[in-house]
């Protein structure tokens, strides 16, 4: 796009209004107005994937770290590391991905805020795209769960260190519960917002 276009001299001059979080970034604006208990139990859940993604995090490092110094120093390789390593990974990626949904850091496009600073519209294409999201991560966690329950059904065990097979599974489960619980928090506060004609910021 052209200055002349944009009538701006540069596009930092381009101000967006800042979409709702659905973490309550700000508990004392009003969209968040009445959700002050729910917010606290929130809170014990975002320190519990932290806690779940640090620790995953360090293990995963050090397992690699250990495989190889046992496969290249002593020569003793660890071949559990090739179940230990994946499903740490699934539980990183997973909760990692809630997490991202809970700070709302996925990645955006916002040209729709190059075309129009208007509050309203842009709340009613956020709170679409919300929707859209939402319905696509209830498919592929009912796909996840259908996939964890017939693991769990037969009781499946990996080749290696013989550990269930739904330690796998109920990363992706997690992961999607997670994601969903945040998206239809955020879905409630961008229709609030948008219902009231409040702000998040």
């Amino acid at each position: 796009m052209t200055k002349e276009l944009l009538h701006t001299d540069s596009l930092d001059n381009v101000l967006t209004p800042e979409p709702i979080m659905p973490a309550g970034s700000d508990a004392a604006a009003p969209v968040y107005r009445g959700l002050g208990v729910f917010y606290a139990a929130e809170d014990r859940v975002a320190l519990l994937m932290r806690v779940m993604l640090f620790g995953a995090m360090i293990s995963l490092g050090l397992l690699m770290a250990a495989q190889v110094f046992m496969r290249y120093v002593i020569s003793s390789p660890f071949l559990g590391i090739e179940e230990l390593a994946p499903m740490l990974a699934l539980w990183i990626y997973f909760i990692g991905m809630a997490y991202c949904t809970r700070e709302r850091d996925h990645i955006e496009g916002g040209v729709l805020t190059l075309l129009t600073q208007n509050r309203k519209t842009l709340l009613a294409v956020r709170l679409f795209g919300t929707l859209a999201c939402l319905v696509t991560v209830a498919v592929f966690a009912w796909f996840a769960w259908d996939f964890a329950a017939y693991n769990l059904s037969l009781n499946r065990k990996s080749t290696y260190m013989r550990l269930p097979k739904y330690i796998w599974d109920f990363s992706m489960v997690s992961g999607f519960a997670l994601m969903i619980l945040y998206l239809a928090l955020q879905f409630f506060l961008e229709a609030r917002a948008l219902l009231t004609g409040q702000g998040g910021d």
